[in-house]
């Protein structure tokens, strides 16, 4: 920042500048410096293990790996049944002894209409009109 009186021209002088411009020169160079130590040195302290997850994800499945569950349904694919109540696109179908929730691909099932399980992924059973 520069001082400007009212009796001074309204563009100030390069000597007027060059004081705040090597202000702004040192602190930029200052930052780089201070920025570098941190970089380097910080990782090493016990201040910022505290804060920073050091160890490695583990390995095993994650979010991108294939579902797999472990469902006891007592269903398979292709398995008959029929539907308890209208499926619109989902409901109830009776699988021998078993009611499950089911959902279909879409299209509406009236109830007491038989069904087949055409996909099972996890705990969502897809059936469709038999």
């Amino acid at each position: 920042m520069i001082d400007r009186y009212p009796d001074q021209p309204i563009v100030p002088s390069t000597q007027t500048l060059l004081v705040p411009m090597l202000n702004l020169s040192i602190a930029i160079v200052a930052s780089f410096i201070v920025i570098g130590l941190l970089a380097r040195y910080l990782p090493r302290t016990s201040f910022y293990r505290r804060f920073a997850l050091i160890a490695a994800n583990p390995s095993g499945p994650s979010f991108s790996a294939p579902r797999e569950f472990a469902t006891g349904l007592p269903i398979t694919r292709g398995a008959e049944g029929i539907a308890i109540t209208t499926l619109r696109p989902s409901g109830k179908a009776q699988f021998g002894e078993r009611v499950i929730d089911v959902v279909t691909g879409g299209e509406f099932i009236t109830a007491q209409s038989p069904v087949v399980v055409s996909d099972i992924d996890g705990m969502r059973v897809v059936v469709r009109q038999a």
